[in-house]
């Protein structure tokens, strides 16, 4: 039996749910490419396929359904396996971990979805700032206080040298060295540096780079720093 055209559209019909995720996730695109103040709210409505009236119904502003955007960066898989690695007793292993991970999820990952994400970052970062600002504060500040707290433990273990770097810090330059990796990548169809080097290679250099910097000795980082192993246990 053949279904009318009123059946078949009431069966294709989003609920409210549905329908509302598929707005957010058609708006991180347009606040991606104009930024918050550059984006309207018939841009946001084409981008989705509703008309202004039904953006509003599930979005009372623009502003409100930005912050629904904001709220969708900390549901992904990447972030769940954040929240796992953060869950790990404080040490220098799990330091070369955070690292790696860290470097590894700016370098290597260039999946749509992250990609977005990213140009929200840049925006943001030529702009009023809030979005970077809200993700400093939901994952990186709760990384660099990891971070930290693992600097502590190695010096405990006498696994770091005594040098005249404060534990924060160390943290933030780590930090601001792997999003360097994001924005070098973001508006060239090749890398706007060539590091004569897979990324694979250079997620290894690098990660070497942040731990000498950070104070860690040679010996240690070789005694930890398994690159292959971690990649098997991500995947």
């Amino acid at each position: 039996m053949t279904m009318n055209t009123k059946t078949l559209k009431k069966t294709c019909r989003l609920s409210n749910d549905e329908r509302r995720d598929a707005i957010v996730q058609s708006a991180m695109e347009i606040f991606a490419e104009k930024g918050l103040g550059g984006a309207t709210t018939r841009d946001l409505a084409k981008a989705a396929g509703v008309s202004e009236a039904l953006l509003y119904r599930h979005f009372p502003s623009k502003e409100s359904l930005y912050d629904a955007v904001l709220d969708s960066c900390v549901g992904s898989p990447t972030w769940n396996e954040f929240n796992r690695i953060m869950k790990l007793e404080a040490s220098t292993s799990t330091l070369v971990i955070l690292v790696h991970f860290l470097i590894s999820h700016t370098a290597l990952h260039r999946d749509p979805g992250k990609v977005v994400i990213d140009r929200l970052l840049l925006q943001s970062f030529l702009g009023d700032g809030e979005f970077l600002r809200i993700t400093m504060k939901k994952c990186i500040a709760s990384w660099v206080d990891k971070f930290a707290d693992c600097l502590k433990a190695a010096d405990k273990n006498g696994e770091r040298h005594d040098i005249a770097l404060q534990a924060n810090l160390a943290g933030w330059l780590s930090q601001h060295l792997a999003m360097a990796f994001t924005f070098f990548d973001l508006q060239a169809k090749a890398p706007v540096v060539n590091y004569r080097m897979s990324r694979e290679n250079l997620v290894v250099q690098a990660t070497f780079f942040v731990l000498l910097g950070a104070g860690l000795k040679l010996e240690v980082i070789k005694q930890y720093y398994n690159p292959k192993a971690l990649a098997l246990l991500k995947s």
